[in-house]
C-alpha cells in the first residue's frame, strides 16, 4: 500500500525528530477501526519554507493564518503546527498561548518562568496542527497538563521542554524525560503527539483523497 505523503512545513530539527518517533511508535485507528502504526500509512516531507506567524494569544487563529501562508508557498496540501503554554485559570484568555514563543525568545528560560510566577505553577501545554489543501483549513488540538518549574532542568533545549513537567512524567521536565527515558517517552505524553495523531486519524477516515499521492 502506498503511503500518504504529509508535507509538514517546519525547519525545526527537534520537530522532525519527534515526527520520526511518532511514525515508529504511535498507533492510530484506520478507516476500518483497526490500530495501525503511523509509519505504516504515512510518510513525511519537510518543506523548508518561512511561514507567517501573527502575534495572537489564540493558537488556533495563529495556526490558521500560518498554514495558509505555508500553502501559498508549497502549493500542495500541507500541515503546520504551533504550540504554547496556557496558565491554568486563564484558559478563556489563552494566556500566554501564542505569545509564549516571543516571550521565551526575549526572556529566555529563567526570565520566562519568573515572568509567569504570579499566575501559579500549573499550566496547559497546547499544540494545534493546521491542515490546508487550498480549499479548506482544518485544525486539530492536543493538550497536556503539567507544572512549570522554577528553574530550567535538562539539556534538550527544545523550546520550553526544560521548564514544563507533564502530569504522568514522574516530576521530570520534558527535557529530562527525553534524556533519561528516551524521546519515545516524551512523545507519548506530548500535546503535539495528541494533535498530530488526531490529524492523521482524520486523514485516514476518508479525507486522505485530499493528498494526490494516494492511489
Amino acid at each position: 500500500m502506498r503511503k500518504i505523503t504529509v508535507r509538514y512545513a517546519t525547519r525545526s530539527v527537534f520537530k522532525q525528530q519527534e515526527i520520526s518517533e511518532i511514525l515508529d511508535t504511535v498507533p492510530i485507528d484506520d478507516q476500518n477501526g483497526r490500530s495501525v502504526r503511523a509509519g505504516d500509512r504515512f510518510a513525511f516531507e519537510f518543506p523548508s519554507v518561512a511561514t507567517d506567524e501573527p502575534l495572537e494569544r489564540d493558537l488556533e487563529r495563529m495556526v490558521r493564518h500560518k498554514v495558509r501562508s505555508a500553502y501559498r508557498q508549497i502549493t500542495a496540501p500541507c500541515i503546520v503546527e504551533h504550540a504554547g503554554l496556557i496558565l491554568e485559570g486563564f484558559e478563556s484568555e489563552n494566556y500566554p498561548g501564542g505569545l509564549t514563543q516571543p516571550m521565551w525568545d526575549a526572556l529566555h528560560a529563567d526570565g520566562f518562568v519568573q515572568s509567569l510566577r504570579w499566575g501559579g505553577d500549573r499550566a496547559i501545554a497546547r499544540a494545534v496542527v493546521g491542515y490546508c489543501d487550498g480549499l479548506r483549513v482544518l485544525t486539530f488540538t492536543g493538550e497536556t497538563r503539567g507544572t512549570l518549574v522554577a528553574t530550567p532542568r535538562g539539556s534538550r533545549a527544545f523550546y520550553w521542554d526544560t521548564v514544563f513537567c507533564p502530569d504522568g512524567g514522574g516530576e521530570l521536565t520534558y527535557a529530562e524525560i527525553s534524556e533519561r527515558n528516551g524521546l519515545g517517552r516524551k512523545v507519548a505524553l506530548s500535546q503535539s503527539t495528541k494533535a498530530m495523531r488526531a490529524c492523521l486519524r482524520h486523514l485516514l477516515s476518508g479525507v486522505a483523497v485530499m493528498f494526490p499521492d494516494v492511489p
